[in-house]
């Protein structure tokens, strides 16, 4: 490449233009003035001329302490650029893209230069620019954000606000007609560095609608100015569920509309209010506005003249509608989990179950009883508790064998634990019966032995007479 561009530029040099009329030319170095530490920057070089250009021969210069070149479309590969046209160009341009490594300032320009006319091969008299970068960090850039956020004008298209606008004052009101079904807001940020939400056509209905124009500063921090339309209802019908002020809506196009349900009518304080009835879950239902706008649905008790919210449970296979249940299910927790932002009583196996069962009303058939939840697929199914009592029943009958045969063994073991010791009893009484009949024929033997001796005895005596009694008579010998 330093071969090609060396080769180039001594082409360059040789062709010396002959001509003293030199055309004129610019170079110039042009892109962002600022870059964030570690972020790239492009700059390109444009050489430029009322002539067109036969060759020309230019060099980039930077601060390699602030900038790091990383790419670049020149024909060296560098910051070399040499070249030239075999047609002629009025305009060649070539692309230069550093890495920021330091904050501070610094300059980005061209230190040599030359250009030849395509035509006469004159020299062509240029003048050249240079660039001044200048690098921050992330925070001196977060810093000079702008932090204006406020409004400098707010309107709503066809009414007048209350009170009049002021970009300090967050808080407004208008009144519109009964039928007024939309309004247009207009607002103007005070700094076009900042943005603007909660402006345009807005949908409205019957009674207080509220709405919040946000205003995004530059620098990220937000101020919010608060809208309340009221459209005018001549005969309200207001109604108070614990702390909440609520108003009935006459106009159906404001209803949210239920999965299953029929539009009806019924009569609240003499007028025909819009409503939805299903013949499956037995209820009516009319709408409720709160005093911010929002409008949701409630199971109306004609007789009574009473409201409860309806929360319906839409799954991506049923829709639910969850009731509070007094029955429990063996072997389960009882708990509270969310679905579709409503709080629903549950039951599960352990606090990390994939699975809940809720008890509710398929509204699509009227099918009332509990429900297997899935809370990752959110779907639900019947919850059939027959297989659950088969196995429980299943599970008693072997618990009662097992006891059975536990019984069995311990009663096994007894009997065996009683043979042994009336075995070993009998053995004893065996054992002292031969005794005794030892001792008998001890004794026996001994008693012979005695009997022996004394007949010894009597032998070896002298034999004496008694006269008087005619006896004979044993006479012992004296001792000495």
């Amino acid at each position: 490449m330093k071969l090609k561009y060396l080769l180039i530029t001594l082409l360059a040099l040789i062709i010396v233009p002959l001509s003293v009329n030199a055309a004129s030319g610019t170079v110039k170095v042009t892109g962002s003035s600022q870059v964030v530490v570690g972020n790239k920057i492009t700059l390109t070089v444009t050489l430029s001329s009322s002539t067109s250009i036969g060759s020309w021969q230019m060099n980039l210069s930077y601060d390699d302490d602030y900038l790091q070149l990383t790419s670049t479309n020149s024909e060296a590969g560098g910051t070399g650029m040499v070249n030239s046209s075999a047609t002629g160009v009025k305009t060649k341009t070539y692309t230069f893209t550093f890495k920021a490594l330091k904050s501070g300032s610094t300059k980005v320009s061209i230190n040599s230069y030359s250009a030849y006319a395509y035509d006469d091969l004159s020299s062509i008299d240029l003048t050249a620019s240079s660039k001044t970068v200048k690098i921050i960090t992330q925070e001196e850039l977060e810093a000079s954000y702008s932090k204006d956020n406020n409004l400098k004008s707010l309107s709503v298209e066809g009414f007048e606000i209350t009170p009049e606008f002021s970009k300090d004052v967050t808080e407004y009101s208008v009144v519109v007609p009964e039928n007024t079904t939309e309004i247009i807001i207009n607002a103007e940020e005070n700094d076009k560095s900042a943005s603007v939400t909660g402006i345009g056509t807005q949908t409205v209905t019957q009674g207080t609608n509220t709405f919040q124009i946000v205003v995004r500063a530059e620098n990220g921090s937000e101020k919010t100015y608060t809208l309340t339309v009221e459209v005018k209802d001549a005969n309200p019908i207001n109604v108070t569920i614990g702390d909440d002020n609520l108003t009935v809506v006459k106009i159906k196009e404001y209803l949210p509309v239920p999965n299953a349900y029929q539009e009806t009518t019924v009569n609240i304080n003499d007028f025909e209010i819009p409503a939805y009835t299903s013949e499956l879950t037995g209820f009516t239902l009319v709408g409720l506005k709160d005093e911010e706008g929002n409008i949701a649905l409630y199971i109306y008790n004609e007789e009574d003249n009473t409201y409860e919210i309806y929360n319906e449970l839409k799954l991506s296979n049923l829709t639910i509608y969850p009731i509070n249940t007094d029955k429990v299910l063996d072997g389960y927790k009882s708990g509270t989990i969310t679905i579709n932002d409503t709080p629903v009583k549950s039951f599960y196996v352990s606090d990390d179950s994939r699975f809940a069962i809720i008890y509710g009303i398929n509204v699509e058939t009227g099918e009332e009883g509990f429900f297997k939840y899935d809370k990752i697929d959110q779907t639900a199914i019947k919850y059939d508790d027959e297989m659950i009592n088969t196995l429980n029943e299943k599970i008693n009958l072997y618990t009662y064998i097992i006891f059975g045969f536990i019984g069995l063994f311990v009663l096994m073991f007894i009997i065996l634990i009683c043979a042994l010791k009336g075995k070993k009893k009998h053995k004893n009484k065996n054992k002292e019966k031969l005794a005794d009949k030892k001792e008998i024929k001890v004794i026996k033997e001994d008693k012979k032995k005695e009997q022996v001796i004394e007949e010894d005895k009597t032998k070896n005596q002298p034999i004496v007479y008694d006269n008087i009694n005619n006896k004979k008579k044993k006479k012992n010998k004296k001792k000495k």
